[in-house]
């Protein structure tokens, strides 16, 4: 790879039929090539797949390096505000591999809060979403009875397994 824009087309081009494993492996050149997550965010306004694809390669990064996604993740969130609006459930996940900057902390209770009760959302949405309230109880104690009758009103409206998920930060939400 000699430079940005060659790997962009290169992403471009191979995204929309990319394996697990191959984003994997561009997280890892993103990351140690400190290629910069902004250059290449322009692949979020391509065909949907594209876009997607792209969402889910920043989640790698994430994993492997939550603090550059973190660095990002203002610039991130504020472009997806004028895209497709099921981008945002990707946040979710962003959120919860590398945290919320303070910055978007208002906004990111809300959206998480919408993800938990809306009826458009999978489980796994939900479940990341919950996991990043319940990390944001603890500098905002306030949010605890609200996240509480969020759960208490969800819990068993989906898998066994999200319900034992609540039910354990129901319990912890309690001492």
């Amino acid at each position: 790879m000699t430079n940005v824009a060659e790997f962009y087309k290169e992403l471009e081009f191979s995204l929309a039929t990319s394996t697990g494993e191959k984003r994997k492996i561009w997280a890892t050149t993103i990351i140690e090539k400190d290629i910069d997550i902004k250059e290449l965010s322009k692949l979020l306004k391509c065909e949907q797949k594209i876009a997607i694809r792209f969402l889910w390669l920043l989640s790698d990064i994430g994993i492997l390096n939550p603090n550059k996604l973190l660095a990002e993740l203002p610039f991130l969130f504020d472009l997806c505000e004028h895209l497709n609006p099921i981008y945002k459930t990707s946040f979710a996940s962003f959120w919860l591999y590398a945290g919320v900057p303070p910055e978007n902390e208002g906004k990111a209770i809300d959206l998480l809060f919408q993800f938990l009760q809306s009826n458009h959302i999978n489980v796994t949405i939900k479940s990341r979403a919950l996991l990043v309230l319940f990390k944001l109880t603890k500098k905002y104690p306030e949010l605890k009875n609200e996240l509480k009758i969020c759960l208490v009103e969800q819990m068993d409206k989906h898998s066994n397994d999200f319900k034992n998920r609540v039910s354990k930060i129901l319990i912890k939400l309690e001492q």
